[in-house]
């Protein structure tokens, strides 16, 4: 279930007296787009990728089938590994990290996946990508935030933001000098508590996920214990 951002516009309308209707749209998209990119509250389990090819690189996801309509990826979260479930975590490398140990990550192919790393905007890549063309099954969770289009969100992250998006709409267009609505010292408290509003919805994010994993584990063995090492291809 969803609810439409315009059930703000009632309250919002009480506090910013003459609005007109398409600044108050603007801004209240502008904000959402703004309050999830920031904070990471909107995390997304992808469902198991099946049959997926790894010479591929890593699944293309894409709005209105893999994620929801008028949303985008802010980033990879997570992604796990396995021949008929998701049961191992691949450990995320940076990509500077592999510049510097494998030059060659990007190209590199291999039997076993060992890392993902980000390589653009909301884009991920396994290394090394697999030698062959084998199927395995992945579960990947991404961090999406609202695309300019979005005109709703689902029922449980609206009532549990919808205070810290109006603080963030009223600071806003407060600010804006010279109109019946304008309120610079409002504007500025507002601002604050937006910005607390972010930051405790990502701690809150944090805390119920997890930061982002930095082991992977094949089997239930920790990979950084060289003499524990399982050596596993991918699916075959």
């Amino acid at each position: 279930m969803s609810v439409a951002l315009s059930t703000l516009y009632p309250e919002l309308r009480v506090e910013l007296p003459g609005i007109p209707e398409p600044l108050l749209v603007a801004a209240t998209k502008r904000i959402a787009r703004q309050f999830f990119r920031k904070s990471e509250a909107w995390r997304y389990d992808l469902d198991n990728v099946m049959d997926y090819t790894i010479s591929a690189t890593f699944p293309t996801i894409t709005p209105g089938t893999d994620i929801p309509t008028d949303t985008h990826v802010v980033r990879i979260d997570t992604v796990r590994y396995g021949v008929t479930n998701a049961s191992r975590t691949l450990l995320f490398v940076p990509r500077d990290q592999l510049d510097r140990e494998t030059p060659s990550w990007a190209t590199q192919t291999g039997t076993s996946p060992r890392n993902w790393t980000n390589v653009a905007a909301g884009t991920a890549q396994i290394v090394p990508i697999a030698s062959a063309t084998v199927s395995t099954c992945l579960h990947i969770r991404a961090i999406i935030a609202p695309s300019p289009d979005l005109v709703s969100l689902p029922d449980f992250l609206f009532y549990e933001f919808e205070e810290t998006i109006k603080f963030g709409v009223l600071a806003q267009l407060m600010k804006v000098p010279g109109k019946d609505w304008s309120n610079v010292n409002l504007s500025t408290l507002y601002q604050k508590k937006f910005t607390n509003g972010i930051g405790e919805a990502k701690s809150k994010a944090q805390a119920e996920y997890g930061q982002p994993n930095r082991e992977m584990v094949y089997g239930g063995i920790p990979f950084s214990s060289a003499s524990a090492r399982r050596v596993d291809d991918y699916g075959r």
